[in-house]
């Protein structure tokens, strides 16, 4: 039913109401720039140093991507394919990536620099800026995935069960 992105604030508990007003002013000296495919591809090894350090700290994680993913996708994609970078004086020091899915709004691979995420509140942030993307462009429905479920749920998400299905090549471990 959100409209704009004060309809999503003024939706939120006073709890989650100041911490996202505390999360916006410590990012404040932050610039989030859209990156366009030249951009992406000069900034390729900062994207994937960025994403590599969330990706090999997360909890779980069944691949890496290529070093080259990121403009490839983009190339592929195009502007179904959103490229969002942070920037802390001209420097790139965190990014997020969005799908564009038809009504359906996919958030997908993101990094930041470990020295600036907790004090500038990086990572919430980057959630409240897809939130508000999705929002702006009235998106139905936004899926956030399946990590860090505690701080999406401090920003409205509701979690879905979901199943899947896992299919060995050893005959003997697939059994169980």
């Amino acid at each position: 039913d959100w409209k704009s992105k004060d309809d999503y604030v003024a939706s939120l508990t006073k709890k989650y109401r100041d911490q996202y007003k505390r999360a916006r002013k410590k990012s404040s000296a932050i610039t989030l720039k859209e990156l366009s495919l030249t951009e992406v591809v000069a900034l390729e090894n900062t994207l994937y140093s960025l994403y590599y350090y969330v990706a090999k700290n997360a909890p779980f994680n069944t691949f890496f991507l290529s070093k080259n993913h990121f403009s490839t996708f983009k190339k592929q994609c195009g502007n179904r394919f959103r490229v969002f970078g942070y920037f802390l004086h001209d420097k790139l020091i965190g990014f997020h990536t969005l799908l564009l899915n038809g009504k359906v709004l996919e958030t997908y691979f993101l990094g930041y620099d470990e020295q600036h995420q907790k004090e500038n509140m990086l990572y919430l942030n980057m959630l409240y800026n897809m939130t508000e993307f999705g929002i702006e462009n009235q998106f139905e429905k936004i899926i956030f995935g399946r990590t860090a479920l505690e701080i999406k749920s401090s920003i409205g998400a509701k979690p879905v069960y979901m199943s899947g299905f896992l299919y060995h090549t050893n005959p003997i471990i697939n059994r169980f």
